[in-house]
């Protein structure tokens, strides 16, 4: 198949987007013909040409949708010249209250959806829906000995002897870090924050956790589950409840609907305490070292009581999520969308 993607390949891949975009282009690129090209890009002398010599059969938006990236795939489509069918990742859609009246006109041939609510959203606009999570490379992520997590430790300056708390994501406002303030005052607890350098940290919130004690990296590393392996508990504090289907502003909308860390903490069979956010009550049963909390009050009385001792199987949950996995049935949605 000729498949155009439309995405975000920039720079590193430290953040939810780029990864994604990064990732499926890989691995489709293995089995399909294949052109990536960057959405931001869509005003650049030879976007059009490039499309137009490749003649797509599907041109696939991997992420968003906004009524911009909507707009682009409806352009890309014309400006083809081979009446490619459409396709658009709902991994982080965000409408006004104005734009998202304009969705019909603007519809992809199909929205492959990470929750329910946007499941229910795009269905009452009209749109063809097909539910399809975020993956997990499980070979990159994967649990390693005691040894290996010691030396790991030793590498980055932490202590050997304690519980170390695990997040990893944008150092922002919007994504609820100050609760870790709170979980490094329990006894025998240190709590470790990766920031992306692809978004600017907060630097007074920055400043903030570390004057709690927390230690905070904010840089690349080229091998993030790096600090998985090291870890012994990982913390998703984020919270999607509200009235508004969408907040006021793109910007405060904390993450993607199947948050790509926390399938990474699984993968590498961490146990995990985790708001009902996005997708992953819907992917996930509680267990197994999966916890799900309601609040914040919640949350700490979990890594409060948590024993490390239990016996973790959040690996075993995640491996239906590897990437070679969910590429296969987006190889099949495409096939059924030509078909």
């Amino acid at each position: 198949m000729h498949i155009c993607l439309l995405g975000d390949f920039t720079g590193n891949p430290d953040e939810g987007m780029k990864n994604i975009s990064k990732t499926v282009r890989n691995k489709l690129s293995s089995k399909q013909d294949v052109l990536a090209l960057n959405s931001r890009d869509v005003f650049k002398k030879g976007f059009v040409k490039s499309i137009r010599s490749f003649r797509p059969e599907v041109i696939h938006y991997l992420h968003g949708p906004t009524i911009r990236s909507l707009t682009i795939l409806k352009l890309a489509k014309y400006f083809s010249g081979s009446r490619p069918k459409t396709i658009v990742s709902a991994t982080r859609p965000y409408f006004s209250k104005f734009s998202k009246w304009a969705v019909p006109l603007f519809k992809p041939d199909l929205v492959l959806t990470q929750s329910n609510k946007f499941e229910d959203f795009f269905k009452e606009k009209g749109c063809r829906v097909e539910f399809l999570p975020n993956g997990v490379d499980c070979d990159k992520f994967a649990p390693v000995s005691e040894k290996k997590k010691l030396n790991l430790r030793k590498q980055f300056d932490l202590p050997e002897h304690i519980k170390i708390v695990l997040h990893v994501g944008h150092i922002k406002a919007n994504r609820n870090l100050d609760i870790f303030k709170e979980i490094q005052k329990i006894e025998n607890v240190r709590v470790v924050i990766v920031g992306s350098i692809s978004e600017t940290a907060d630097e007074r919130l920055k400043k903030d956790l570390q004057k709690a004690g927390i230690k905070v990296f904010n840089k690349f590393y080229d091998d993030i589950s790096q600090f998985y392996k090291m870890a012994d508990l990982y913390i998703f504090p984020l919270s999607d409840d509200g009235n508004e289907l969408f907040p006021v502003s793109y910007n405060l909308i904390g993450a993607i609907d199947v948050p790509l860390s926390v399938l990474e903490a699984m993968a590498c069979n961490l146990p995990v305490v985790t708001t009902r956010f996005g997708a992953l009550e819907r992917l996930f049963d509680q267990g197994g070292g999966l916890q799900y909390a309601e609040d914040e009050e919640g949350i700490i009385a979990n890594v409060t009581k948590f024993s490390y001792e239990n016996v973790c199987r959040t690996r075993e949950k995640v491996l239906p999520y590897d990437w070679e996995k969910i590429v296969g049935h987006l190889e099949t949605e495409y096939k059924q969308l030509l078909q």
